[in-house]
C-alpha cells in the first residue's frame, strides 16, 4: 500500500502531514475554500457544517472539493487524493445520515477532552497542535478536526457512516 493510502485509511489518521494549511486554501491545490465559522473561534454548529459539506462533496463525487475538507499530508499528488476520497463512501466512513447522527447525539468538545490521550496520539501523528484541534464523537463515530484560525480541517474520519 503507498504512503498516501495508509495515511488515509489507517483510521484515517493523516499520519504524514507536517504544514500547516494556509488560510483559505487547501494543500491539494483546489479554490474551494473550507468552512469557516461564523464567528473567529470554532465551534460544534461550524463543525457539523463543516462535516455535512464534506459528505455532500463525497455523495456528489466531487473529490477535489472534498479534498479541501481536510488536512492533508504535504505533496499529496491530486489524482491519489480522489481516489481514496472516493473509498470514503463505499468503506462507511461518512455518510449524510451518519452526519446527522452524529450532529444530534455526537459529544463535542477539545479532543482530548472527547477522545483523551487516544486524541492527544492522532493529533501528535498528524503534526497539529493538541490545543487546536476538536472532536465529535459518538461510538464508534469519531472526527477530529484542526482549527487553523479560521476554519476546520478533518485530520481524523472514522466511521460516521456505520451509525
Amino acid at each position: 500500500m503507498n504512503k498516501f493510502a495508509f495515511v488515509v485509511f489507517a483510521s484515517f489518521a493523516f499520519v504524514g502531514c507536517s504544514q500547516p494549511a494556509p488560510s483559505g486554501t487547501s494543500t491539494a491545490a483546489v479554490t474551494v475554500s473550507a468552512t469557516p465559522a461564523a464567528a473567529s473561534a470554532p465551534d460544534r454548529e461550524a463543525a457539523v457544517a463543516h462535516l455535512r459539506k464534506t459528505a455532500a462533496a463525497l455523495e456528489a463525487k466531487n473529490y477535489q472539493e472534498a479534498a479541501a475538507y481536510f488536512k492533508l499530508p504535504e505533496g499529496a499528488p491530486p489524482d491519489a487524493v480522489a481516489k481514496e476520497m472516493g473509498k470514503l463512501l463505499e468503506k462507511r466512513e461518512i455518510s449524510a445520515a451518519g452526519v446527522e447522527t452524529l450532529a444530534k447525539d455526537g459529544k463535542w468538545g477539545s479532543l482530548k477532552e472527547v477522545f483523551g490521550d487516544k486524541g492527544v496520539r492522532w493529533s501528535d501523528r498528524a503534526k497539529v497542535p493538541i490545543d487546536q484541534c476538536y472532536a465529535l464523537g459518538k461510538d464508534p463515530a469519531e472526527v477530529a478536526f484542526f482549527w487553523d484560525g479560521s476554519k476546520f480541517l478533518i485530520f481524523r474520519l472514522d466511521d460516521v457512516g456505520k451509525l
